[in-house]
């Protein structure tokens, strides 16, 4: 499960930073570095309501067995 999580967190910093530096005309190191933290940021934004989701869908499996 956390193998998984991290792949995901991985791929989507990936996609998601690359869209950035992709949309950018001049590239310079600075502005690099920028789509990179806001490559993160939308990580961190996209990712935090699937583990709500997750863990969510967990509590209730363990609610229903009990």
């Amino acid at each position: 499960m956390k193998k998984t999580i991290l792949i995901l967190a991985i791929s989507l910093f990936i996609v998601l930073s690359f869209m950035d530096i992709m949309l950018i005309n001049d590239a310079n190191a600075s502005t690099i570095i920028g789509a990179l933290v806001l490559g993160a940021a939308q990580t961190i934004i996209v990712l935090i309501p699937i583990l709500i989701i997750i863990l969510l869908v967990k509590l209730l499996k363990r609610r229903s067995t009990n």
